[in-house]
């Protein structure tokens, strides 16, 4: 049996105590049990909120908390630099990740402006960097960095003598750049894009 949030289904359905204990079959009273985890459901009473909501909208998503800096903005476009120390806590489902999410790693929430990069990323997606530790740049990776004050989000690659910063955008204006070795330590890696929310824009 899944495990359920009768509360979350409840006010998600917009639903009273009474009429969700109407659909069950007890008294509001013991909705108010289960909800504060008193009781617990039957497996009777699983199957009537299976056949009456359906399968997805019993299952509880998992979900991890982030800070998100709805202030800071990464330029997918000609640059951007907006950075504030303003932050809020919002909750990522984990499917949102590209890559296995780890409870050792570092992740944070920030905002994507321009076109550059689609269709991997589109204006006013919400991305989520791991952030760099100072591992080598993985090749063909995306990446957040600051570099001549301003911040971006491309694709990087790094060999001895350079750097080559990519968009996914074939559009001329979007060619790459390559920055040599002498100006490589001007580029400074916020940290790596492991996945990103659309549906939050």
């Amino acid at each position: 049996m899944d495990k359920i949030n009768l509360k979350k289904l409840r006010i998600n359905n917009d639903l009273s105590q009474e009429e969700m204990g109407q659909i069950l079959g007890v008294t509001k009273q013991q909705v108010g049990r289960i909800e504060s985890g008193k009781s617990v459901l039957t497996n009777e009473n699983y199957n009537i909120l299976l056949n009456h909501f359906g399968k997805t909208a019993l299952i509880e998503e998992e979900t991890v908390t982030l800070d998100f800096y709805p202030e800071v903005f990464g330029s997918c476009g000609n640059g951007a630099f907006v950075l504030s120390e303003e932050k809020e806590q919002i909750n990522v489902p984990v499917k949102c990740f590209n890559f296995p999410f780890s409870k050792v790693k570092k992740y944070s929430v920030i905002n994507a402006v321009g076109d550059s990069m689609q269709p991997f990323i589109y204006d006013k997606d919400k991305l989520i960097v791991e952030h760099y530790s100072g591992e080598q740049i993985k090749d063909n990776r995306v990446y957040v960095f600051c570099y001549c004050n301003e911040i971006f989000i491309k694709r990087l690659s790094k060999n001895i003598n350079e750097i080559i910063i990519k968009s996914d955008n074939p559009d001329p204006i979007y060619r790459a750049r390559i920055i040599e070795k002498e100006d490589m330590n001007n580029i400074i890696i916020i940290g790596e894009i492991v996945g990103l929310m659309r549906d939050l824009r």
